[in-house]
């Protein structure tokens, strides 16, 4: 079991060893069909043995209600793929770290939503958790609407329905729409339903949602990713605020965000710019305007990043800012892990096989099977772990679309009911409305010489932001 111990060090997870049965081509999103001191819970793993911490011993409360009759939607049971002969010995390296990465296994009364919601993106339908004793999917039991310290994971909205929005550092969502971004990468459909506790929500809400808060005042780089995976290129809609917004205009936006100043060195900023592009490039054979700068952004990115790789393929630990290498395990992970991903949903197909890219691929997946004992940062462990599951889809994708199918098939345990916090939504946006400090809004960069520390809940996320 894991025992959480706030302190200012990094949250890291440590591995249990349990037993689980000449135009470019531009890449094909895959879209779905439809003071800041960081409190950090470090963490301390079962051993291989299995033996237990006293938070075994310890009643575990009971997640959030809503639980569903079944775990996942009936479907017809898809046949086991085809696994192909791997002639390619980094396919295989590449599966195995994969697979060596399921091992690592979150607690449902320990970890943080910031913490789950990152293991989603990376792993998806396979994803699971320990709730007491029991093995269970993150996606089906994040569905029932858990909630983390008195407060739920999704509030109700007048718009539909949100993740719940920053409280702290590593508790819930560090950017707005963080969440509804990682949920498309998992491809989780438009019609999900999500229960808050006082009713039931669809991701479809949370999108709704998410067009009507979007301002220039918050950062909009998950809002870019997420509309990316969900809508066309083309979707207009005009905000709250009665702006008018399109995902052109986000991509306009996101531009004038400089990725040495933005969080994780600004690679999920150019990510969202890449799936916004591709998206794109999937309709228009041509680039122009807005598009084509966006697109030319992404590819000086990446020549950046090629610039400064190591001998070793990893990339710069100073990400854009210069060459740097990093010694230590969890830097070397995480940012190289994050520049990867970013590479890998940004680069042509026809440029994956290059050596510099393998070289790349073979570092992180050399990493996380040697120091798979060890505990990892989980934000950057799981930014990694994505890298190498979008490497997969894109070089054997036919392989990777039955993987999933599989997965979304694959029997689990049910999570356990638990009692609603009735009333929670409202207060929580009534008190927001009311907070003078949320809403009046103060540009970054404008000395503030009342304070030495940053007092609203906007002026704390945009803080945090910097560094996840």
């Amino acid at each position: 079991m894991l025992v959480p111990e706030i302190s200012n060090q990094p949250a890291q997870i440590r591995q249990v060893n349990t037993t689980v049965t000449e135009v470019e081509e531009p890449l094909v999103a895959r879209k779905p069909d439809l003071s800041i001191e960081a409190r950090k819970p470090s963490l301390v793993a079962d051993d291989a043995t299995g033996s237990k911490s006293k938070s075994d011993t310890e009643a575990e409360p009971k997640p959030f209600p809503g639980i569903a009759k079944k775990s996942t939607p009936s479907m017809e049971k898809p046949e086991v793929p085809d696994v192909p002969q791997i002639v390619d010995p980094l396919d295989k390296l590449v599966d195995e770290a994969i697979e060596v990465s399921h091992r690592r296994m979150l607690h449902t009364n320990v970890h943080t939503p910031w913490q789950i919601a990152h293991g989603i993106l990376a792993l998806r339908w396979e994803y699971a958790l320990y709730q007491n004793d029991k093995r269970i999917r993150a996606i089906d039991w994040v569905s029932t609407g858990p909630s983390f310290r008195g407060r739920p994971w999704f509030i109700t909205t007048s718009n539909g329905g949100k993740g719940h929005p920053f409280t702290e550092p590593y508790a819930f969502e560090g950017h707005p729409n963080q969440f509804l971004a990682f949920y498309g990468m998992a491809g989780i459909p438009l019609d999900h339903k999500i229960n808050t506790g006082e009713k039931t929500i669809t991701i479809a809400d949370m999108i709704k949602n998410a067009k009507a808060e979007v301002n220039t005042n918050e950062e909009i780089t998950w809002t870019l990713w997420a509309f990316s995976r969900y809508l066309p290129w083309d979707t207009e809609w005009t905000s709250n605020r009665q702006e008018e917004w399109s995902i052109e205009k986000l991509v306009q936006v996101q531009m004038q965000s400089e990725p040495t100043k933005s969080a994780c060195g600004g690679t999920h900023g150019l990510f969202a710019l890449a799936s916004a592009v591709n998206s794109y490039t999937k309709d228009q054979k041509q680039l122009r305007g807005t598009w084509l700068e966006a697109s030319m952004k992404v590819r000086q990115y990446i020549e950046y990043a090629r610039s400064m790789q190591n001998r070793d393929g990893s990339f710069s630990s100073k990400y854009f800012e210069g060459p740097e290498y990093a010694s230590d395990v969890n830097k070397r992970v995480s940012t190289t892990g994050h520049t990867l991903e970013f590479i890998m949903e940004a680069l042509p197909q026809n440029r994956l096989n290059e050596p510099w890219v393998r070289s790349a691929v073979s570092r992180i997946a050399n990493d996380l099977i040697e120091y798979k004992s060890q505990p990892l940062e989980p934000g950057g462990m799981y930014h990694a772990i994505d890298s190498l599951v979008i490497y997969r889809e894109r070089t054997r994708p036919k392989y990777a679309q039955q993987l999933e199918q599989l997965a979304k098939q694959k029997e689990f345990e049910q999570p356990e009911p638990a009692e609603p916090i009735v009333g929670y939504s409202k207060r929580f946006l009534e008190q927001e409305q009311n907070a003078t400090q949320y809403n009046q809004y103060q540009p970054q960069d404008q000395d503030n010489s009342n304070s030495g520390q940053p007092t609203s809940r906007q002026a704390r996320r945009r803080m945090f932001s910097r560094f996840r």
